[in-house]
Protein backbone atom coordinates (compact mmCIF):
# COMPACT_ATOMS: atom_id res chain seq x y z
CA UNK A 1 0.00 0.00 0.00
CA UNK A 2 2.72 2.34 1.08
CA UNK A 3 4.51 1.70 -2.93
CA UNK A 4 1.08 2.57 -4.31
CA UNK A 5 0.66 5.45 -2.08
CA UNK A 6 4.15 7.07 -3.20
CA UNK A 7 3.42 6.31 -6.99
CA UNK A 8 0.47 7.84 -7.20
CA UNK A 9 2.40 11.21 -5.03
CA UNK A 10 5.10 10.32 -7.27
CA UNK A 11 2.24 10.68 -10.57
CA UNK A 12 0.67 13.76 -9.57
CA UNK A 13 4.25 15.59 -8.68
CA UNK A 14 5.48 14.92 -12.27
CA UNK A 15 2.16 15.92 -13.81
CA UNK A 16 2.52 19.51 -11.82
CA UNK A 17 5.97 20.05 -12.43
CA UNK A 18 4.76 19.70 -15.71
CA UNK A 19 2.40 22.12 -15.48
CA UNK A 20 4.92 24.61 -13.97
CA UNK A 21 7.34 24.47 -17.52
CA UNK A 22 4.28 25.18 -19.63
CA UNK A 23 3.44 28.31 -17.56
CA UNK A 24 7.12 29.42 -17.51
CA UNK A 25 7.47 28.55 -21.36
CA UNK A 26 4.13 30.14 -22.30
CA UNK A 27 5.09 33.42 -20.46
CA UNK A 28 8.36 33.50 -21.66
CA UNK A 29 7.01 33.13 -25.64
CA UNK A 30 3.99 36.13 -24.72
CA UNK A 31 7.07 38.15 -23.57
CA UNK A 32 8.30 38.05 -27.17
CA UNK A 33 6.00 37.47 -29.48
CA UNK A 34 4.64 39.66 -32.37
CA UNK A 35 1.03 41.23 -31.56
CA UNK A 36 -0.10 39.05 -34.65
CA UNK A 37 0.91 36.13 -32.63
CA UNK A 38 -0.05 37.56 -28.88
CA UNK A 39 -4.12 38.00 -30.84
CA UNK A 40 -3.79 34.54 -32.24
CA UNK A 41 -2.70 33.15 -28.82
CA UNK A 42 -5.54 35.08 -27.23
CA UNK A 43 -8.11 33.49 -29.36
CA UNK A 44 -6.49 29.44 -28.69
CA UNK A 45 -6.22 30.27 -24.87
CA UNK A 46 -10.05 31.27 -25.06
CA UNK A 47 -11.15 28.58 -27.09
CA UNK A 48 -9.27 26.15 -24.85
CA UNK A 49 -10.75 27.46 -21.56
CA UNK A 50 -14.58 26.52 -23.04
CA UNK A 51 -12.94 23.68 -24.47
CA UNK A 52 -11.68 22.70 -21.06
CA UNK A 53 -15.28 23.33 -19.30
CA UNK A 54 -16.68 21.12 -21.78
CA UNK A 55 -14.21 17.67 -21.57
CA UNK A 56 -14.57 18.52 -17.90
CA UNK A 57 -18.12 17.55 -17.46
CA UNK A 58 -18.04 14.68 -20.40
CA UNK A 59 -14.37 13.45 -19.17
CA UNK A 60 -15.72 12.93 -15.93
CA UNK A 61 -19.47 11.41 -16.30
CA UNK A 62 -19.68 11.24 -19.91
CA UNK A 63 -22.24 13.97 -20.47
CA UNK A 64 -22.67 16.52 -22.96
CA UNK A 65 -22.99 20.34 -22.17
CA UNK A 66 -23.99 22.52 -25.08
CA UNK A 67 -24.42 25.31 -23.20
CA UNK A 68 -20.84 25.97 -22.81
CA UNK A 69 -20.82 29.73 -24.57
CA UNK A 70 -23.61 30.29 -22.37
CA UNK A 71 -21.82 30.48 -18.96
CA UNK A 72 -18.90 32.25 -20.66
CA UNK A 73 -21.53 35.03 -21.36
CA UNK A 74 -22.54 34.94 -18.12
CA UNK A 75 -18.88 35.75 -16.99
CA UNK A 76 -18.87 38.96 -19.92
CA UNK A 77 -22.07 40.43 -19.26
CA UNK A 78 -21.47 40.19 -15.42
CA UNK A 79 -17.76 41.82 -16.13
CA UNK A 80 -19.12 44.77 -18.18
CA UNK A 81 -22.23 45.45 -16.29
CA UNK A 82 -20.79 45.49 -12.69
CA UNK A 83 -17.68 47.96 -14.05
CA UNK A 84 -19.97 50.17 -15.85
CA UNK A 85 -22.81 50.37 -13.45
CA UNK A 86 -21.34 49.92 -10.03
CA UNK A 87 -17.29 50.54 -10.82
CA UNK A 88 -16.34 47.14 -9.99
CA UNK A 89 -13.15 46.27 -10.64
CA UNK A 90 -12.92 43.10 -13.45
CA UNK A 91 -10.67 41.33 -10.96
CA UNK A 92 -13.37 41.04 -8.90
CA UNK A 93 -16.12 39.85 -11.27
CA UNK A 94 -13.46 36.75 -12.13
CA UNK A 95 -14.99 35.57 -8.66
CA UNK A 96 -18.33 36.68 -9.18
CA UNK A 97 -19.06 35.52 -12.25
CA UNK A 98 -18.62 32.04 -11.57
CA UNK A 99 -21.09 32.45 -8.70
CA UNK A 100 -23.44 33.59 -11.19
CA UNK A 101 -22.39 31.01 -13.80
CA UNK A 102 -23.63 28.27 -11.41
CA UNK A 103 -26.94 30.09 -10.82
CA UNK A 104 -27.70 29.83 -14.36
CA UNK A 105 -26.72 26.40 -14.82
CA UNK A 106 -28.36 25.43 -11.14
CA UNK A 107 -32.24 24.78 -13.08
CA UNK A 108 -30.46 23.53 -16.34
CA UNK A 109 -28.86 20.92 -14.46
CA UNK A 110 -31.77 19.92 -12.26
CA UNK A 111 -34.15 19.71 -15.20
CA UNK A 112 -31.24 17.40 -16.90
CA UNK A 113 -30.90 15.01 -13.77
CA UNK A 114 -35.15 15.08 -12.87
CA UNK A 115 -35.76 14.07 -16.59
CA UNK A 116 -33.45 11.41 -16.90
CA UNK A 117 -29.54 12.71 -16.28
CA UNK A 118 -28.41 10.99 -19.61
CA UNK A 119 -25.97 12.32 -21.90
CA UNK A 120 -28.70 12.52 -24.59
CA UNK A 121 -30.89 14.25 -22.22
CA UNK A 122 -28.48 16.73 -20.87
CA UNK A 123 -27.49 17.30 -24.42
CA UNK A 124 -30.43 17.94 -25.68
CA UNK A 125 -31.97 20.57 -22.81
CA UNK A 126 -28.56 22.19 -22.83
CA UNK A 127 -28.70 22.60 -26.46
CA UNK A 128 -32.28 24.11 -25.94
CA UNK A 129 -31.15 26.84 -23.17
CA UNK A 130 -28.12 27.36 -25.86
CA UNK A 131 -30.32 28.43 -28.55
CA UNK A 132 -32.94 30.05 -26.39
CA UNK A 133 -30.20 32.56 -24.63
CA UNK A 134 -29.69 34.74 -27.64
CA UNK A 135 -33.61 36.10 -28.00
CA UNK A 136 -33.48 36.08 -24.21
CA UNK A 137 -30.07 38.69 -24.32
CA UNK A 138 -31.88 40.53 -27.02
CA UNK A 139 -35.04 40.91 -25.12
CA UNK A 140 -33.41 42.53 -21.80
CA UNK A 141 -33.02 46.22 -22.15
CA UNK A 142 -30.58 46.47 -19.49
CA UNK A 143 -27.81 44.43 -21.37
CA UNK A 144 -28.20 46.20 -23.97
CA UNK A 145 -30.22 44.26 -26.22
CA UNK A 146 -29.06 43.29 -29.49
CA UNK A 147 -26.08 45.68 -29.69
CA UNK A 148 -24.70 44.72 -26.06
CA UNK A 149 -23.08 46.99 -23.35
CA UNK A 150 -19.82 48.55 -24.43
CA UNK A 151 -17.17 48.94 -21.43
CA UNK A 152 -16.12 52.14 -20.16
CA UNK A 153 -12.77 52.76 -21.35
CA UNK A 154 -11.30 54.62 -18.44
CA UNK A 155 -9.00 57.77 -18.87
CA UNK A 156 -5.65 56.29 -17.89
CA UNK A 157 -4.92 52.91 -18.61
CA UNK A 158 -4.87 50.96 -14.83
CA UNK A 159 -4.75 47.62 -13.47
CA UNK A 160 -7.92 47.66 -11.16
CA UNK A 161 -10.00 48.07 -14.89
CA UNK A 162 -7.98 45.39 -16.57
CA UNK A 163 -6.69 47.45 -18.90
CA UNK A 164 -3.26 47.27 -20.37
CA UNK A 165 -1.00 48.99 -22.88
CA UNK A 166 -0.05 45.31 -24.63
CA UNK A 167 -2.45 42.06 -25.46
CA UNK A 168 0.66 40.47 -23.72
CA UNK A 169 -0.80 40.81 -20.72
CA UNK A 170 -4.12 39.36 -21.78
CA UNK A 171 -2.57 36.71 -22.81
CA UNK A 172 -0.91 35.83 -19.74
CA UNK A 173 -3.99 35.96 -17.68
CA UNK A 174 -5.46 33.78 -20.04
CA UNK A 175 -2.48 31.28 -19.75
CA UNK A 176 -2.41 31.52 -15.83
CA UNK A 177 -6.73 30.84 -15.98
CA UNK A 178 -5.67 27.52 -18.30
CA UNK A 179 -2.54 26.56 -15.95
CA UNK A 180 -5.25 26.98 -12.71
CA UNK A 181 -8.23 24.87 -14.56
CA UNK A 182 -5.48 21.76 -15.72
CA UNK A 183 -4.63 21.57 -12.06
CA UNK A 184 -7.47 21.50 -10.57
CA UNK A 185 -8.29 18.64 -13.63
CA UNK A 186 -5.22 17.29 -12.19
CA UNK A 187 -6.05 17.07 -8.84
CA UNK A 188 -9.96 16.06 -9.10
CA UNK A 189 -9.44 12.82 -11.11
CA UNK A 190 -7.17 11.56 -8.48
CA UNK A 191 -9.05 12.82 -5.49
CA UNK A 192 -11.93 10.82 -3.96
CA UNK A 193 -15.08 12.58 -5.73
CA UNK A 194 -13.16 12.48 -8.97
CA UNK A 195 -12.95 8.54 -8.46
CA UNK A 196 -16.85 8.43 -7.57
CA UNK A 197 -17.13 10.17 -10.94
CA UNK A 198 -15.82 7.85 -12.85
CA UNK A 199 -17.43 5.12 -11.48
CA UNK A 200 -20.70 6.91 -12.31
CA UNK A 201 -19.41 7.05 -15.85
CA UNK A 202 -18.00 3.64 -16.12
CA UNK A 203 -21.19 1.29 -14.21
CA UNK A 204 -23.64 4.09 -12.76
CA UNK A 205 -25.78 1.19 -11.49
CA UNK A 206 -22.90 -0.47 -9.53
CA UNK A 207 -21.59 2.84 -8.43
CA UNK A 208 -25.38 3.61 -6.68
CA UNK A 209 -25.73 0.38 -5.20
CA UNK A 210 -22.38 0.94 -3.46
CA UNK A 211 -23.61 4.02 -2.12
CA UNK A 212 -22.65 6.54 -4.08
CA UNK A 213 -25.13 9.84 -4.71
CA UNK A 214 -24.99 9.63 -8.66
CA UNK A 215 -27.35 12.73 -8.50
CA UNK A 216 -25.72 15.03 -6.31
CA UNK A 217 -22.34 14.16 -8.30
CA UNK A 218 -24.09 14.72 -11.30
CA UNK A 219 -25.41 17.84 -10.10
CA UNK A 220 -22.00 19.21 -8.63
CA UNK A 221 -19.98 18.06 -11.81
CA UNK A 222 -22.06 20.22 -13.95
CA UNK A 223 -22.12 23.45 -12.04
CA UNK A 224 -18.44 23.07 -11.65
CA UNK A 225 -18.01 22.35 -15.55
CA UNK A 226 -20.25 25.99 -15.57
CA UNK A 227 -18.05 28.05 -12.56
CA UNK A 228 -14.99 26.69 -15.20
CA UNK A 229 -16.42 28.88 -18.07
CA UNK A 230 -17.55 32.21 -16.91
CA UNK A 231 -13.89 33.55 -16.34
CA UNK A 232 -12.79 33.14 -20.10
CA UNK A 233 -16.09 35.50 -20.79
CA UNK A 234 -14.79 37.98 -18.05
CA UNK A 235 -11.07 38.60 -19.85
CA UNK A 236 -12.64 38.34 -22.95
CA UNK A 237 -14.68 41.11 -22.52
CA UNK A 238 -12.24 43.18 -21.30
CA UNK A 239 -9.87 42.67 -24.02
CA UNK A 240 -12.63 43.63 -26.64
CA UNK A 241 -14.23 46.23 -24.09
CA UNK A 242 -17.85 45.03 -24.89
CA UNK A 243 -19.92 42.04 -24.81
CA UNK A 244 -22.59 41.34 -26.99
CA UNK A 245 -24.66 37.99 -28.17
CA UNK A 246 -22.95 37.79 -31.57
CA UNK A 247 -19.47 37.46 -29.17
CA UNK A 248 -20.36 34.89 -27.22
CA UNK A 249 -23.48 33.23 -28.54
CA UNK A 250 -22.64 33.67 -32.46
CA UNK A 251 -23.55 30.98 -35.22
CA UNK A 252 -19.73 29.72 -34.67
CA UNK A 253 -19.63 29.89 -30.61
CA UNK A 254 -20.61 26.47 -29.86
CA UNK A 255 -18.87 24.47 -33.18
CA UNK A 256 -15.98 26.00 -32.22
CA UNK A 257 -15.41 25.34 -28.74
CA UNK A 258 -17.21 21.53 -29.79
CA UNK A 259 -14.65 20.88 -32.16
CA UNK A 260 -11.95 22.49 -30.15
CA UNK A 261 -13.22 19.96 -27.02
CA UNK A 262 -13.33 16.89 -29.32
CA UNK A 263 -9.93 17.14 -31.22
CA UNK A 264 -7.64 17.45 -27.68
CA UNK A 265 -10.01 14.87 -26.11
CA UNK A 266 -11.22 14.32 -22.76
CA UNK A 267 -8.85 11.55 -21.31
CA UNK A 268 -5.91 14.15 -20.52
CA UNK A 269 -6.73 18.50 -19.48
CA UNK A 270 -3.43 19.15 -21.43
CA UNK A 271 -5.04 17.77 -24.62
CA UNK A 272 -7.47 20.75 -25.20
CA UNK A 273 -5.27 23.39 -24.97
CA UNK A 274 -2.84 21.70 -27.72
CA UNK A 275 -5.84 21.22 -29.87
CA UNK A 276 -6.96 24.57 -29.49
CA UNK A 277 -3.39 26.27 -29.94
CA UNK A 278 -3.02 23.86 -33.06
CA UNK A 279 -6.76 24.56 -34.66
CA UNK A 280 -5.97 28.31 -34.01
CA UNK A 281 -3.21 28.67 -36.18
CA UNK A 282 -4.35 25.89 -38.92
CA UNK A 283 -7.22 28.20 -39.12
CA UNK A 284 -5.47 31.58 -39.34
CA UNK A 285 -3.11 30.35 -41.88
CA UNK A 286 -5.70 28.91 -43.55
CA UNK A 287 -7.67 32.58 -43.39
CA UNK A 288 -4.62 34.48 -44.86
CA UNK A 289 -3.92 32.00 -47.57
CA UNK A 290 -7.59 32.40 -48.95
CA UNK A 291 -7.42 35.89 -48.90
CA UNK A 292 -9.17 36.25 -45.40
CA UNK A 293 -12.37 34.86 -46.99
CA UNK A 294 -15.20 34.67 -44.42
CA UNK A 295 -16.07 31.18 -44.87
CA UNK A 296 -12.38 29.94 -44.69
CA UNK A 297 -12.72 29.89 -40.69
CA UNK A 298 -15.43 27.66 -40.86
CA UNK A 299 -14.31 25.13 -43.46
CA UNK A 300 -11.38 24.81 -41.44
CA UNK A 301 -13.06 24.23 -38.13
CA UNK A 302 -14.83 21.39 -40.06
CA UNK A 303 -12.52 19.99 -41.81
CA UNK A 304 -9.76 19.22 -39.03
CA UNK A 305 -12.63 17.85 -36.97
CA UNK A 306 -13.54 15.42 -40.06
CA UNK A 307 -9.98 14.25 -40.54
CA UNK A 308 -9.15 13.82 -36.46
CA UNK A 309 -13.19 11.78 -36.37
CA UNK A 310 -11.61 9.52 -39.49
CA UNK A 311 -8.06 9.53 -38.56
CA UNK A 312 -7.98 9.78 -34.14
CA UNK A 313 -11.64 9.59 -33.09
CA UNK A 314 -10.46 9.53 -29.35
CA UNK A 315 -8.68 13.03 -29.74
CA UNK A 316 -5.27 13.98 -28.93
CA UNK A 317 -4.90 12.80 -26.13
CA UNK A 318 -6.71 9.69 -26.46
CA UNK A 319 -4.55 8.45 -29.38
CA UNK A 320 -1.73 9.42 -26.80
CA UNK A 321 -2.73 6.92 -24.48
CA UNK A 322 -3.20 4.41 -27.33
CA UNK A 323 -0.08 4.54 -28.63
CA UNK A 324 1.99 4.40 -25.04
CA UNK A 325 -0.57 1.52 -24.33
CA UNK A 326 0.65 -0.40 -27.09
CA UNK A 327 4.34 0.35 -26.74
CA UNK A 328 5.46 0.03 -22.59
CA UNK A 329 5.51 -3.30 -21.13
CA UNK A 330 3.74 -5.34 -19.59
CA UNK A 331 4.18 -4.05 -15.58
CA UNK A 332 4.93 -6.85 -13.01
CA UNK A 333 3.58 -6.65 -9.32
CA UNK A 334 0.26 -5.17 -10.69
CA UNK A 335 -2.75 -6.90 -11.21
CA UNK A 336 -2.38 -10.90 -11.02
CA UNK A 337 -3.23 -13.26 -13.62
CA UNK A 338 -4.17 -16.43 -12.18
CA UNK A 339 -5.02 -19.97 -14.10
CA UNK A 340 -5.95 -23.03 -11.68
CA UNK A 341 -6.03 -26.65 -13.29
CA UNK A 342 -8.69 -28.96 -13.27
CA UNK A 343 -6.12 -31.42 -11.47
CA UNK A 344 -5.07 -29.24 -8.72
CA UNK A 345 -8.42 -27.73 -7.89
CA UNK A 346 -9.67 -31.32 -7.68
CA UNK A 347 -7.34 -31.66 -4.86
CA UNK A 348 -8.06 -28.31 -3.42
CA UNK A 349 -10.02 -31.08 -0.85
CA UNK A 350 -7.44 -32.92 0.52
CA UNK A 351 -6.23 -29.38 2.31
CA UNK A 352 -3.07 -28.52 0.26
CA UNK A 353 -2.44 -27.09 -3.07
CA UNK A 354 0.55 -26.87 -4.83
CA UNK A 355 0.99 -23.35 -6.17
CA UNK A 356 4.02 -24.36 -8.30
CA UNK A 357 0.91 -25.92 -10.78
CA UNK A 358 -0.53 -21.79 -10.51
CA UNK A 359 0.64 -20.19 -13.07
CA UNK A 360 0.60 -16.62 -11.73
CA UNK A 361 1.83 -14.13 -14.04
CA UNK A 362 4.19 -12.10 -11.60
CA UNK A 363 7.74 -11.65 -10.87
CA UNK A 364 7.00 -11.16 -7.29
CA UNK A 365 5.07 -14.64 -6.18
CA UNK A 366 6.95 -17.90 -5.06
CA UNK A 367 5.75 -20.56 -5.22
CA UNK A 368 4.58 -22.28 -1.76
CA UNK A 369 2.57 -24.38 0.05
CA UNK A 370 -1.17 -22.91 0.79
CA UNK A 371 -3.39 -24.53 2.88
CA UNK A 372 -6.91 -24.99 1.32
CA UNK A 373 -8.32 -24.30 4.97
CA UNK A 374 -7.23 -20.79 5.04
CA UNK A 375 -8.18 -19.72 1.59
CA UNK A 376 -11.41 -17.57 1.57
CA UNK A 377 -13.09 -16.59 -1.92
CA UNK A 378 -15.10 -13.93 -1.15
CA UNK A 379 -17.75 -13.02 -3.81
CA UNK A 380 -18.90 -9.56 -4.41
CA UNK A 381 -22.12 -8.10 -6.56
CA UNK A 382 -20.23 -4.77 -7.19
CA UNK A 383 -18.55 -4.92 -10.69
CA UNK A 384 -14.66 -5.02 -10.98
CA UNK A 385 -15.44 -1.63 -12.83
CA UNK A 386 -16.25 -0.08 -9.93
CA UNK A 387 -14.04 -1.70 -7.51
CA UNK A 388 -11.14 -0.37 -9.55
CA UNK A 389 -11.97 3.03 -8.38
CA UNK A 390 -13.08 2.63 -5.02
CA UNK A 391 -9.94 0.76 -4.06
CA UNK A 392 -7.33 3.29 -4.37
CA UNK A 393 -10.17 5.59 -1.94
CA UNK A 394 -9.74 3.00 0.84
CA UNK A 395 -5.95 2.92 0.49
CA UNK A 396 -5.60 6.30 0.86
CA UNK A 397 -7.67 6.65 3.89
CA UNK A 398 -5.79 3.75 5.40
CA UNK A 399 -2.50 5.62 4.47
CA UNK A 400 -3.73 8.49 6.00
CA UNK A 401 -4.97 6.62 8.98
CA UNK A 402 -1.09 5.63 9.27
CA UNK A 403 -0.07 9.29 9.13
Amino acid sequence: MTKLWRTQRLTQLRGFLGLFAVLACGWLIISVANPWTVSLLILALYYSIGGLSFNFLFGSLGMFSLAQPVFIAVGGYTSVYLYNTYGVSPWISLLIAPVLAVLVALPIALVATRIGGGAVITALVTLIVAEAATPILIAITPLGSAVGLFSNSPAHITFSAMQFASGADFARIFLMLNVLIIGFWMWWKRSRFGMFATAIKDAPEAAESAGIATARLRLGVFLISAAIAAPAGVVYAQYFLLTSPDLFLGSLALFQILVVALVGGATRPWGTLAAAILITYVTQEASNLSNSNPGATQLTFAAIFLVMALVAPRGLTGTWDLIKQRRSPVQSGGLLSIRIPASASSRMSDGVVDAGEVQIQSDTVQPKQVPADETRTEVRSLSQTTSSYIAPIVIQDQQEDCK
